[in-house]
């Protein structure tokens, strides 16, 4: 089991029942957004105040999730739930459904990187276990099996492929999931589905990978660089998918594209100003 879920000082341990769950500082729904976690995600809990659960997620964060969006589980639950064959889901938004029929009732809601026990499969949809105990149908050309996920390679190409997928996306602060997602929310999520993990926050993934150059020259640099922003090395606050020809990708207002290159019709100077480094994450 995850190192994380086997603290001895947690209360218990729960799983996430809806698709995106918002984790907020204090324990109410008006406190601040700090992150998300989805569907599926076993996390534990230290304190149960206000119908919130104070919990860490998975990539390392605290804060505080409504009762309506977990169940209690027990350690031999989360073990199983763990080990058990999973598909991955890849499309921006999927739906699970009641019967193997599309025009069935939906009984949730789905968003990429979201992993569902698999009960079996056709050519045509998937029947999968939800954490609530249900099970429901997923349509085929929604998601991948874990097995053929774990194939996917780490290349530029498919680096770009998927963050091209959320162009568009609007920005939510704390936001982790096609249905918003924040600078570091967005480039996580893209290199989750290359299986790479990063650290949730800006500042982490600065200290992942390589410096590869000031990120304000395009000589040295190659798709799938992050650029990274922000007043110094010590203050960043903002990141972007390096995509070639001087462009870059980035969650800013939505996921949209802009250019180091002062020519380029996509150049905003602002943020290269703000720019600080290059890093590479991907081996060459």
């Amino acid at each position: 089991m995850l190192e994380y879920l086997n603290d001895p000082e947690k209360q218990g341990l729960a799983i996430v029942t809806i698709s995106v769950a918002n984790i907020r500082r204090l324990p109410v729904f008006q406190s601040e957004l700090l992150n998300q976690t989805l569907l599926g995600t076993i996390v534990a809990f230290y304190e149960f105040q206000n119908d919130f659960y104070y919990i860490q997620n998975h990539d390392g964060h605290w804060g505080w999730i409504n009762k309506h969006s977990l169940r209690e589980i027990t350690a031999e639950e989360a073990q199983q739930w763990l080990q058990e064959e999973k598909i991955f889901i890849t499309a921006n938004y999927a739906t699970v459904h009641q019967s193997p029929d599309t025009h069935s009732p939906v009984l949730t809601d789905l968003v990429p990187t979201i992993t569902l026990p698999l009960l079996r499969v056709d050519e045509h949809m998937a029947e999968v276990r939800l954490p609530d105990g249900r099970s429901g149908f997923v349509p085929r050309s929604a998601f991948r099996l874990a097995s053929e996920q774990q194939q996917i390679e780490a290349t530029p190409d498919n680096i770009l492929k998927f963050a091209r997928q959320f162009l568009g996306i609007p920005y939510l602060w704390g936001g982790t999931s096609s249905k918003g997602f924040d600078c570091s929310g967005f480039v996580q999520t893209v290199f989750r589905m290359v299986n790479i993990a990063l650290p949730r926050d800006s500042g982490q993934m600065f200290h992942v990978g390589k410096q590869v150059g000031s990120g304000k020259e395009e000589q040295g640099l190659i798709p799938g660089d992050l650029l990274f922003f922000g007043k110094s090395r010590r203050r960043i606050n903002h990141v972007a998918i390096y995509i070639g020809e001087g462009r870059y990708i980035h969650a800013r207002g939505k996921v949209t594209i802009n250019s180091i290159r002062t020519t380029d019709p996509l150049f905003e100077p602002y943020l290269f100003d703000l720019i600080v480094e290059a890093r590479r994450v991907l081996e060459p």
